[in-house]
């Protein structure tokens, strides 16, 4: 998605660009999503797993024949944490 290795990029913008790639249109995540995006920042998990998610959310979307692309992250979400819970059970064991 980036012309730049994921760690000179950043998290957010990471996961900003892999988004607004996979939606189509807009130049910026909305103020909900910034926020959502952040929450997971916070978690420590690394950006790959959150955009691997987002990838699946939309391919997801498109096997179950939707015409349109998720519009918010909202959609996402349950992907995302989901991965997240997985990723933390990994570190544990």
């Amino acid at each position: 998605m980036s012309l730049f290795p994921p760690e000179e990029v950043g998290f957010y913008r990471l996961v900003e660009q892999t988004f607004l790639v996979l939606k189509g249109s807009g130049l910026m995540l909305s103020a909900t999503d910034s926020e959502r995006v952040r929450g997971w920042q916070d978690t420590g998990v690394p950006a790959r797993v959150v955009c691997d998610a987002i990838e699946e959310s939309f391919a997801a979307c498109a096997r179950g024949g939707r015409d349109a692309a998720p519009r918010s992250l909202a959609y996402c979400a349950p992907a995302v944490e989901g991965a997240i819970a997985g990723w933390r059970e990994r570190q544990v064991g």
